[in-house]
């Protein structure tokens, strides 16, 4: 399984996402949230699995080099998904 494969089916393809990485620091038993900014706006969806690509293979080489595609978990609502492994944040999907 590959995350855009993942991703995929939480998606609609006539709606408009922004997309919103997660900087993270480490807190001593675990990581935090400092700060997050938006990879794109207004994006469709092929633009939201490219960005969540390149998000994920960020967040493995920074922060969980042990981090698996099937430990990704969602969690939000209508309008938005966060992205989360082991309970550490790394992207946020809003619809727009």
């Amino acid at each position: 399984m590959t995350l855009e494969k993942l991703i995929h089916n939480e998606l609609t393809e006539n709606e408009t996402y922004s997309v919103i990485a997660h900087e993270l620091w480490s807190d001593g038993d675990g990581w935090s949230v400092n700060d997050s900014w938006y990879l794109s706006r207004n994006v469709d969806k092929a633009q939201v699995l490219q960005d969540a690509r390149g998000r994920w293979e960020i967040f493995k080489v920074n922060y969980l080099p042990k981090a698996r595609i099937k430990d990704v978990t969602f969690d939000g609502d209508d309008s938005v998904i966060y992205l989360n492994v082991d309970g550490i944040p790394f992207l946020e999907i809003r619809t727009n």
